[in-house]
């Protein structure tokens, strides 16, 4: 009596499944670096665009370090960040851009630590984006901020009934 091996299957784990959709596919590229959790963490406008609260995503911005930031100097070299701070490496092939730290002012590892985690992948607080926008306040910002603040108004009145209860700003 033979022992007859059961026929293999393809590998299918090895692009990460990701349901968040854009149109130039930045989410599903990032997921497909396998970027470790707990070392990188999603920002700015990105952060608005997965909650609905901006229409468009130009580029996906992620602050990495330690094993995430070791994964993504295989893109390509890092090169000191045109703001000054810090160092910033660019995918060659997608409009995403990976930093070894935030502006200054902001703690890197609360800023990963504390991420709202989305299909799998971490996101900046929606409170920070504010927060960051407010202070950056460049005209892009505007709209951003003024969305932030229509959501937030959403959830602590007038009406919060419509929610079923009063939500903390």
């Amino acid at each position: 009596m033979s022992l007859a091996l059961l026929p293999t299957t393809p590998d299918v784990s090895r692009t990460p499944r990701v349901l968040l959709t854009d149109p130039a596919g930045l989410f599903a590229t990032l997921a497909a670096l396998r970027l470790p959790r707990g070392f990188y963490v999603i920002c700015g406008s990105a952060a608005l665009y997965i909650r609905g609260l901006r229409a468009r995503l130009g580029d996906l911005d992620v602050l990495a370090t330690g094993p995430a930031w070791d994964i993504v100097t295989t893109l390509d070299a890092p090169r000191p960040a045109l703001s000054g701070h810090g160092l910033v490496i660019h995918h060659p092939h997608a409009a995403i851009e990976f930093v070894d730290r935030w502006t200054p002012g902001w703690d890197t590892t609360r800023l990963i630590t504390s991420a709202d985690l989305i299909d799998g992948l971490p996101f900046m607080r929606l409170g920070d984006v504010l927060a960051w926008k407010q202070v950056a306040r460049r005209p892009k910002d505007l709209p951003d901020i003024a969305a932030v603040n229509r959501l937030r108004r959403a959830w602590t009145g007038p009406h919060p009934a419509v929610l079923g209860r009063r939500w903390a700003a």
